[in-house]
This record gives C-alpha cells, sequence and structure tokens, in this order.
C-alpha cells in the first residue's frame, strides 16, 4: 500500500488515485493469522503425530530437580530442559495498567487503525510497529528514555534511521522518560519528562514496548535448584542449569531473544541433555534485525565494542545511494559498515541499513563465521548489478 500509494507515480504507474487507497485491516489480520496458523499446525501435527512424544498442555512448576507438577498431575523426570521463552516486561508507569494499553500481541489483532498512536520504548517492537502504524494511516508518537533509538547499533546506522521514521511523519521523542498515564476524555495521555520539563502526548492507543522478559512466572525454579542471573535463567556454555541435571534454552536465559537463537539453542541442549555431548554455545556471531524499511541487520560487534574489547580496528563504509540496483528499485537510503581488526584483518561486526539488509547480512555472517576476513568479500565476483556488490564494496573500503 505504501508504495502503491506514495511511490507508484515515479515508476511510471498511471491511473491510481492515492485518496481513494484504504487498508482492510481486518483481512490483512486475517491473512497473518492463516500464516501463523499454518505454521503452528505444521509444528504441533509433527508432535502429536510421533508415538514417542507425550504432550502435555498446562502450567508447570518445579517441584524438585526430577519432579514436575502440570496442573496437579506429577511427572518425574531425569533430564528436563526449559524452554519457556519470554513475555513483554511488566509496565512500571504509574496509572497505565488503569488507563489501559496494548502490547505487541494485541497490536497484530487490530481490525481498525487506531487514528493517534503513542508506542512506548524505542527498541526492536516500538521501531517497527512505529512505521508500521503510520503506514496504516495512524498519527504515531515514539517515546522512548533513550537518547536514540536501537542503541545497542551503529550509531549512525540508527541515528539514519530514525530520520526516516521522521521523514514519514513518525514524532520521534527520545530522551523521553514516561512518568505516568492518564485520561483525557476518550483518549489516553503519556507525560513524559524531557530535560526536566514534562510533556504531554495525547492518543487514541497506548502500545506498551519498552522490552521482554524471561517468562518463569509460577515455575517455582528455585524447588529444583534453578538460580536466575542478571538477565534469565543462569545457564554455563553447554546451556546447563544450575540443577545438574536440567537445562535451558532461548529467550528465558535471556540476552538475544530471537527465534533464531532458539533454534541454535535447541540442537545444543538436546544433544547435551540426551546424549552428553558435551556441546558449548557461540554467540559471537549471533544476528540480528529490525524489520523496518529500510531494514536493519547486524552482528558481531560495533566499533565502539570493538575498541572497548581492546581491538585496534579499520572500517569500511559504503552508501546504498552508489547502488545501480538501488537506484533501480527506488530504494537509495541507508549505509553498509564493516569493522574489522587492524593486526589479523578478522572481521569483527558487519551492520547494513538498507534494501533487504537481513539478506544481505548474512554474506558476513558466512564470512565471520571461522574467524574470517574481509579478503573473500572483496575479491569475490558479485552478479551485477544486484545489491549484494555493496557488500563487496563495503569490504574494499576496510583500512
Amino acid at each position: 500500500m505504501h508504495l502503491v500509494r506514495d511511490r507508484a507515480h515515479e515508476f511510471g504507474v498511471r491511473g491510481v488515485d492515492p485518496s481513494a487507497l484504504w487498508l482492510d485491516l481486518a483481512v490483512a489480520v486475517a491473512r497473518k493469522n492463516q500464516i501463523v496458523q499454518g505454521i503452528i499446525d505444521d509444528i504441533y501435527g509433527w508432535v502429536n503425530k510421533s508415538d514417542r512424544i507425550t504432550f502435555i498442555r498446562g502450567q508447570a512448576e518445579l517441584t524438585s530437580p526430577v519432579d514436575i507438577r502440570v496442573d496437579g498431575h506429577s511427572i518425574t523426570a531425569d533430564k528436563t530442559i526449559i524452554a519457556t521463552g519470554s513475555r513483554t516486561a511488566d509496565a512500571r508507569i504509574p496509572g497505565l495498567a488503569q488507563v489501559g494499553f496494548i502490547t505487541n500481541y494485541e497490536a497484530l489483532q487490530l481490525e481498525t487503525v487506531p487514528a493517534s498512536l503513542i508506542i512506548v520504548g524505542a527498541g526492536y517492537v516500538g521501531v517497527e510497529f512505529a512505521q508500521m502504524y503510520a503506514r496504516y494511516g495512524a498519527q504515531v508518537t515514539l517515546v522512548s528514555r533513550s537518547q536514540r533509538i536501537m542503541k545497542q547499533e551503529e550509531p549512525e546506522l540508527s541515528q539514519m534511521l530514525a530520520e526516516i521514521l521522521a521523514v514519514e511523519g513518525i514524532d520521534v521523542r527520545l530522551g523521553a522518560t514516561a512518568v505516568r498515564a492518564e485520561k483525557a476524555g476518550n483518549e489516553k495521555v503519556i507525560v513524559a519528562a524531557i530535560d526536566g520539563q514534562e510533556h504531554r502526548f495525547q492518543a487514541e492507543e497506548i502500545l506498551f514496548a519498552a522490552g521482554r522478559v524471561p517468562r518463569v512466572d509460577g515455575l517455582a525454579l528455585e524447588q529444583a535448584g534453578v538460580e536466575m542471573g542478571p538477565q534469565g535463567i543462569q545457564v554455563a556454555e553447554t546451556l546447563r542449569t544450575t540443577a545438574a541435571n536440567i537445562w535451558s534454552l532461548g529467550d528465558v536465559n535471556g540476552g538475544a531473544m530471537f527465534t533464531h537463537r532458539a533454534t541454535y539453542d535447541g540442537p545444543i541442549a538436546a544433544l547435551n541433555a540426551v546424549q552428553n555431548a558435551g556441546r558449548t554455545v557461540d554467540y559471537r556471531v549471533m544476528p540480528r534485525a529490525v524489520f523496518t524499511q529500510p531494514t536493519l541487520a547486524s552482528v558481531g560487534l560495533t566499533e565502539a565494542e570493538a575498541v572497548a574489547a581492546e581491538h585496534e580496528v579499520k572500517t569500511g563504509v559504503a552508501y546504498f545511494r552508489h547502488s545501480g540496483r538501488a537506484k533501480a528499485i527506488g530504494e537509495t537510503e541507508g549505509m553498509l559498515k564493516l569493522v574489522a581488526d587492524v593486526k589479523t584483518g578478522e572481521l569483527l561486526g558487519g551492520h547494513i541499513l538498507g534494501p533487504h539488509a537481513d539478506m544481505l547480512i548474512h554474506q558476513v555472517i558466512t564470512a565471520m563465521y571461522n574467524r574470517g576476513t574481509a579478503e573473500a568479500l572483496a575479491r569475490s565476483i558479485h552478479i551485477h548489478p544486484t545489491l549484494s556488490e555493496m557488500v563487496k564494496e563495503t569490504a574494499k573500503q576496510l583500512r
């Protein structure tokens, strides 16, 4: 809809009346739900068909290192793996619970677009939903106590993405700490402190997107000797917890809360639990992506993190505005940055803001996996005209 409404004319498309376009969000949500349900059915269909798996639904409580109670029924297990994921962090803004708010889950179930929306939090969820609902037609205000969106990313890229969001009409308010929520007639208000002054932001709905926490509620981990660390369940590199016969994987351990991290952890935890394989995790090359347009994707260390780790670094930078393919598809915003060690040449990190960055980053991931350098990226032949050429160009710029 965004492409047709706002940009079709530049590609020579005529006869489109942008004012006549509207989004049937109920249809879009129904399509999304159908896709999600198909994925769920595939997974649980296999689980239910296996004669080696007993699948039980319910609230689990660990009553000892080897005993689990599920809704009053007891199970004894020599080995246990915890994979309960994460949930939205508790909203600790005074008055917010009384005023009412939605999370990312409810935001994906709405069948009508709110006229206006305040989003609290400028991480993955906040940034993605801000652009999505702004393009749906809502007036979006993004409020974050951080001084920049996606604060863990390269400053140049996060700043560039913030500017892109602002150009699209999103009111990006950084360094804004939400201090309370109030009602104002039929609308909701977030009062935020910015530079010592209170500012009021009013909208039809509030989306709370200020992070996620491990889902351990009701598990009674202490009864099994499983200890929590500062981010989540405390695990060794083998994913074994502080209980000798219990392993844990994915979001519930804290850290990088991504599905691909959990699918990486899964086989390691399973092999160690069942076969005592002694496998260990290595998150050095754990990629991440923000599914905005343009996409922001990264792997490894930022330049500042590499310097803090006492590397002498060199960097390479390239811009999509110089890409023939980016010009052809009309998506020239964004840049690429590679970080490498001066002495060894080892690639330490890769950061891309641009069209299909979530796919382009895999060149860097592959190069980094065995502690490789950028030489293969710089010397290998890349098909022209493709966006992939920009990864090669960035590698050539490392100095």
